[in-house]
């Protein structure tokens, strides 16, 4: 059943159909928008008001409220009825039945998630070719955050080794159900060249059938810098937002199921495991990694960044970012942060130009949050699980993870997609206990995503900041910009037509987005 064609087509020929009928607007080619936020435009071709696609059900309205307690307990359920199996010594039929509804959930969000990272790739690296011309203000912003998003990658790998010896492998004797990794040694050289080879695909349905993740990305931004350029690009990129926006349309019905998903997968591993104490352990050790790294990245990078660039004292900045803070964490959302966030930076006495102009950058490519955890949790599945990677492998972790979160969607639980993906594009087998301990990440991800969401506002807030001190912008006696009234736009107005003609590309997304 799950891999029957009928099940694909019924699923995709509705979305086929209402990607086509979509109704073409400049607010759904946002990557800080969803596909609820689509404006229906008006029969004279003008944008009308901001309405839904379709009215959710109170039974999904009521999962998503829920959906952090029904997790955790269908976490909790899944280790009682794993337990139990191991008590009764239930038979492989019934394990097997057991761990269905789980492999159709993983299924369900590996079909969804590749198209959504080719379409959000395409769309951001578009958008980030016309900004990037814009003026100097953009080219400073894109090249702030995404260097603080490689160095959190690269702190995530650190991290891990640092306090690897602090994990536990769980006993994997007898469960695997996959061939193992080969153990051939690859040289330096040897690694070079296939990292190559990976990064650049010589068939793109052949590296998207086979998960590498950083074939398809780099295949993304490739296309999408050149529709940026092309003077008829501007279709093809309203088509990948549109298609961006029903995609995760589409993953916000899959985490709908997210529940039964973890409690079968954490069900059907325990059945047949016999280290569960360890695993458990294990989960708490990487909470504290995680939750310490983020606070290393929050005030030793971003304050020393924020130092030397300022010539200001960073925790002074930081101690008005409370409230942005406690929004971040309780919305897990960067993009409903962001009026918030803009706020807060302007009270911080950054110019009003600059943040109406930046932060909405921010709040699309800064995900340091993101790349920082997710090597940090990939490594640790494999090496609890009994599968150590290598240091090159590491290093391809890290680059993936930072790339893809430059594309990830500023909404609540966007990273449960990824995570069993990113899995596999380390070249890890899915055994028995990859899948536990991916269930026991799930039924911690709103904490991870709480924290991280908090790290990326704050990495907003740092960046804007940093930019405003290089480009100098004058200040008044309550240190706003006395010229900057009319929002970014006051600025160099030059170099794109597009963007001349239509401000609220940049500077209303903070309006428009939340």
């Amino acid at each position: 059943f799950g891999s029957s064609i009928p099940f694909n087509v019924k699923f995709g020929e509705p979305l086929i159909i209402l990607v086509a009928a979509m109704p073409s607007s400049r607010a759904a080619t946002s990557p800080c928008h969803s596909a609820s936020d689509v404006r229906a435009e008006s029969k004279d071709g003008g944008a009308g008001t901001l309405e839904p696609l379709t009215q959710p059900s109170r039974v999904s309205t009521f999962i998503m409220k829920w959906l952090t307690t029904l997790t955790i307990t269908g976490c909790v359920l899944g280790v009682a009825l794993g337990c139990l199996c191991q008590a009764v010594q239930a038979t492989p039929e019934a394990v097997k039945l057991i761990r269905f509804p789980g492999e159709l959930f993983v299924r369900a969000l590996k079909a969804v998630v590749v198209p959504m990272i080719f379409a959000s790739m395409v769309s951001n690296a578009a958008a980030l070719g016309e900004t990037g011309s814009a003026n100097r203000m953009s080219g400073l912003a894109v090249k702030f955050y995404l260097s603080t998003t490689f160095l959190a990658a690269m702190e995530g790998i650190i991290l891990f080794n640092v306090f690897r010896f602090a994990f536990e492998p769980i006993d994997v004797s007898g469960l695997s159900t996959t061939k193992p990794p080969s153990t051939e040694k690859l040289t330096i050289l040897d690694t070079f060249l296939k990292f190559g080879r990976d990064l650049v695909p010589d068939n793109l349905c052949k590296a998207i059938l086979e998960t590498q993740l950083l074939g398809v990305i780099t295949f993304a931004i490739f296309l999408g810098s050149a529709l940026s350029q092309h003077p008829r690009g501007q279709l093809v990129i309203d088509f990948f937002s549109t298609l961006f926006d029903a995609l995760v349309l589409m993953i916000r019905h899959v985490i709908l199921f997210t529940p039964i998903g973890v409690a079968s997968l954490v069900a059907g591993s325990i059945a047949i495991s016999h280290d569960l104490g360890s695993a458990l352990g294990n989960i708490g050790k990487l909470m504290l990694v995680v939750v310490l790294g983020q606070a290393c990245h929050v005030f030793g990078s971003y304050g020393a960044i924020y130092a030397v660039f300022t010539r200001k004292n960073p925790f002074r900045y930081f101690a008005g970012m409370p409230k942005m803070w406690m929004t971040a964490f309780g919305t897990s959302s960067s993009a409903a942060t962001l009026s918030t966030t803009i706020k807060t930076c302007q009270d911080l006495g950054i110019s009003k130009r600059i943040t109406n102009f930046v932060l909405p950058i921010g709040c699309t490519v800064n995900m340091d949050g993101s790349a920082l955890e997710r090597p940090i949790v990939i490594l640790w599945i494999a090496y609890v699980a009994g599968q150590p990677v290598s240091f090159a492998t590491q290093l391809l972790v890290a680059f993936i993870a930072a790339l893809m979160s430059i594309g990830a969607s500023p909404i609540p639980s966007a990273g449960v997609s990824t995570l069993l993906l990113m899995v596999e594009a380390a070249r890890v087998p899915i055994t028995p206990q990859v899948e536990m301990l991916v269930g026991f990440c799930l039924a911690v991800e709103w904490l991870f995503d709480s924290i991280r969401t908090a790290v990326n506002v704050t990495g907003d807030a740092v960046g804007v900041a940093v930019v405003d001190s290089l480009l100098g912008c004058p200040k008044d006696e309550e240190g706003r910009d006395p010229n900057g009234t009319d929002g970014a736009w006051s600025v160099n107005r030059d170099a794109n037509p597009r963007d001349e003609a239509n401000p609220e590309a940049h500077a209303g997304i903070a309006e428009a987005s939340v």
